[in-house]
């Protein structure tokens, strides 16, 4: 489990690096909000296309050989952000960190192969406190490489890079292998995409699948439009906008890290994952909506706190439910269609969001608080059977 939380760390540090200079970089340039949102989409678009083949393809060969191959992959891909400058290279890099970054659901499989059912909550919850210190002190540490290179990305993609490497010796040499799970004998000898299909048929997976997308979806408004909301509410430049705005990440990231590595355990045994759940997008959907109108500071953080501990129970809580409602022998499949979920919806709300942000600053997070409701309301229609969860209305 150590070897599998390192592993996500230093695969989310060599991503978030690049948060606080993507937004700010092209807004300088004066490029549109559609524009800047489809250059932060083409890693999240070459995750959809990669994520459910690569965890597919380590249900088979397994997850360590996936990993390592990916993880190398991504030195590579980190490197060409040096050229960033330039429109093109930007997106061709994002594009290649995608394809290598689509091994986020291998992770996840790895994690749910080597755990108890009942300690699988707070397993997942290790995962995602990896995912908050990686969004914690990456976008820092990237802040203060834009800022030491006068605003050039040839450091930024050099810590990158080196980040990437540092995962892959890792992978290389610390991280154990699991043999590959056999199939069920429901879905074994059926192609990849009959299985997938007989996989989403599962009572329960498909909407808790619908549910992932759409929180993804609203939160992702939040990430694509943050830098450009601070440029204008603390009236800052390019280069300005990156420290505090990354001081902000790490705050959140402290929190849900706190709630995900300490706390999920303890509340998943008293309250189960499915009340979290339900408790985590309550907490979230107003917090989402009153972001753009809070008053800095103090105000501020308080409301990130509240952001911060929604997301904390709600993530590991929902990956949690995923895992056991996933049929035996396919969680590197399922877990790879979570991350394209995701990554689908990384793809249409920084495009959308940004877009919004053009007519003005607080649609997109109206949007998100908006939407939110919607995963609420799916939460309050599943109910426990056998171990899994099934949505009422549905036969187990």
């Amino acid at each position: 489990m150590t070897a599998a939380f390192l592993t996500v760390l230093f695969d989310l540090l060599s991503f978030s690096l690049m948060i606080p200079d993507i937004q700010p970089r092209l807004e300088s340039k004066g490029y549109p909000g559609a524009l800047i949102g489809i250059s932060i989409a083409a890693y999240s678009i070459a995750q959809l296309v990669f994520g459910a083949p690569l965890g597919r393809w380590s249900d088979r060969v397994g997850r360590r050989k996936a990993l390592l191959i990916t993880t190398g992959f991504s030195v590579l891909a980190a490197s060409l952000y040096a050229l960033s400058d330039n429109l093109a290279w930007m997106i061709g890099s994002r594009v290649l960190l995608g394809i290598a970054g689509a091994n986020l659901g291998i992770a996840y499989a790895y994690v749910s192969d080597v755990s108890e059912p009942s300690r699988r909550a707070a397993a997942m919850g290790k995962l995602g406190m990896a995912f908050g210190i990686g969004f914690m002190f990456g976008p820092m540490i990237g802040a203060i490489l834009v800022k030491a290179g006068g605003g050039s990305p040839v450091l930024l993609a050099a810590g990158s890079s080196l980040m990437a490497l540092v995962n892959f010796v890792f992978v290389a040499m610390f991280l154990p292998d699991v043999p590959p799970v056999p199939e069920s004998s429901e879905t074994a000898g059926l192609g990849p995409v009959r299985k997938l299909v007989r996989a989403l048929r599962t009572p329960g997976l498909g909407t808790l699948l619908v549910l992932f997308f759409v929180a993804n979806f609203a939160f992702a408004n939040l990430e694509s439009t943050f830098f450009r909301l601070l440029m204008m509410r603390l009236n800052l430049d390019h280069t300005s906008v990156a420290i505090p705005g990354a001081a902000i990440l790490v705050f959140v990231g402290l929190v849900a890290a706190a709630v995900q590595g300490g706390a999920i355990g303890k509340l998943v045994a008293r309250f189960g994952e499915l009340r979290l759940l339900r408790v985590g997008y309550m907490i979230q959907s107003p917090a989402l909506a009153v972001i753009p109108f809070v008053p800095f500071w103090i105000p501020f953080l308080l409301g990130s706190v509240i952001l911060g501990c929604g997301s904390g129970i709600s993530s590991p809580s929902l990956t949690s439910l995923i895992s056991r409602s996933a049929p035996k022998g396919m969680a590197g499949g399922i877990f790879g269609v979570t991350q394209s979920l995701g990554a689908l919806s990384r793809v249409l709300a920084p495009v959308i969001g940004n877009s919004l942000f053009d007519v003005a600053p607080w649609l997109p997070y109206a949007l998100a608080g908006f939407l939110m409701l919607m995963p609420l309301a799916l939460a309050f229609r599943f109910k426990e059977a056998d171990g899994g969860m099934i949505a009422q209305g549905e036969s187990a």
